[in-house]
């Protein structure tokens, strides 16, 4: 008798197997990813504060990104005065705010200060001062060179290197890992288990792709995964751009790719929610409409496309929407609770608070707590609930919220590589 494939025998057992009823949630912060070796908030903080404008690339179009290798622009002239700016802005920041020293440098606190100044005209005096200064010793006498176009073109540079820092190409490999993403073997394992007959909901404070590489590259977990995207009938593309050697000759092509939009639907057992973004969506404003799409890149993709019919012809065309250089994450310590309820991200949230309300056990993996926005919700949809919390961390986070409810927080006191199995599941099963 032939012997009946496993792949077939699990898909019977999963057709057959009871919908599941318990909810469970998990709430990443940078220590998660930090096993992979992510910059953790003080990498980045030390990266930029330290800020010089032969450190990174910013082209015409106001792309910019650190440099990762030898290759230095040849045109980097065309730009230079931007890139001194966002070197001298960054010292004139740390001497006034900083007291001169870097370490005292906080890249989300720095994001705040020139905000408040760009919509909410405070440290006006201080940062025109500088602006005119600046101008003064480069000899800028343009109609636009101005402390608030300065500042504007500085937020585009700002949030691409924070984005520069976060990104890895291998995150947008296609591959396959079984037995688990090295050095999160027993996170993946506990994952597998739990997701044979839970919904699982992970939220992620995170602007990096780590988990959304592992959730849909890993064996047993991402035949689960859903994060609200879908490819499925989108009419948005990108453009992709080789330049190929073939017999020996430059051989350059592009191509369009369709891309993934969020449709807030969530069909897998496993649901993801970036609560503060990623480096790999974008808000696409489409004319005649002041609600942005928010659609998700792949590598190397560059000018975003909508197919449409058109209304006079009744034939296929493209246009091309506004899209920001920038990504769509949330920054700074005070700026991104404002914006939780833009569109987007209050979707994401609402999702937050249900789910914390309809789940028995909540698995805190790198977060210190210090994010009050977050501490509220986690206190008002889950703690004051009786409820209980696993943090896994290397250090105990000190934070009032863990004070206000010591009986509820059970502390593994490792990092997540270190973490086993047995923890979670003593924690899951009790």
């Amino acid at each position: 008798m032939n012997k009946i494939p496993e792949s077939l025998v699990e898909a019977i057992t999963e057709a057959h197997r009871p919908a599941p009823t318990r909810n469970l949630s998990f709430l990443l912060g940078s220590g998660f990813s930090r096993g992979d070796n992510m910059p953790l908030v003080r990498d980045i903080n030390e990266r930029l504060s330290n800020l010089k404008e032969t450190d990174f690339y910013l082209y015409q179009e106001m792309t910019a990104g650190f440099y990762k290798d030898d290759y230095r622009d040849p045109n980097a002239k065309m730009t230079l005065r931007d890139r001194c700016f966002a070197e001298e802005f960054v010292r004139f920041y740390v001497a006034n705010s900083c007291a001169g020293k870097t370490e005292n440098f906080n890249y989300e606190t720095f994001f705040d200060y020139f905000i408040e100044f760009l919509y909410e005209k405070q440290h006006q005096d201080e940062v025109n001062r500088f602006c005119e200064e600046y101008k003064g010793k480069n000899k800028l006498r343009g109609h636009f060179d101005n402390a608030l176009n300065l500042l504007t073109r500085f937020l585009n540079i700002f949030n691409q290197l924070v984005a520069s820092l976060l990104t890895r190409v291998k995150y947008y490999e296609n591959i396959s890992y079984t037995g688990g993403y090295p050095s999160y073997e027993h996170f993946s394992r506990i994952m597998y288990d739990i997701l044979k007959d839970n919904i699982v909901n992970v939220h992620s404070l995170n602007h990096d792709m780590l988990f959304d590489h592992i959730g849909n590259s890993t064996s047993g977990i991402f035949e689960h995964f859903s994060d609200g995207f879908t490819e499925m009938n989108s009419p948005f593309f990108g453009k992709i751009q080789q330049n190929l050697k073939i017999d020996g000759k430059d051989f350059f092509k592009s191509y369009k790719v369709r891309l993934k939009h969020y449709t807030n639907t969530y069909k897998g057992r496993l649901r993801f929610f970036k609560l503060h973004g990623s480096v790999d969506i974008f808000p696409l404003y489409l004319e005649g409409s002041e609600e942005p799409i928010t659609i998700k890149t792949d590598y190397g993709v560059g000018d975003i496309y909508k197919e449409q019919i058109n209304s006079s012809t009744g034939q296929s065309e493209y246009i091309y929407p506004f899209s920001n250089k920038f990504p769509s994450y949330l920054t700074g310590t005070t700026q991104k609770i404002k914006r939780y309820k833009d569109p987007f991200f209050s979707t994401l949230f609402d999702h937050f608070q249900d789910n914390l309300n309809l789940s028995d056990k909540l698995i805190v993996i790198g977060y210190g707590f210090q994010d009050q926005g977050i501490n509220d919700i986690l206190d008002a949809s889950y703690l004051k609930h009786g409820k209980l919390i696993l943090v896994v961390d290397v250090n105990k986070p000190d934070s009032d919220l863990i004070r206000k409810y010591p009986d509820q927080f059970v502390f593994a006191e490792t990092g997540i590589g270190e973490t086993h199995y047995e923890v979670y599941h003593h924690f899951l099963k009790n």
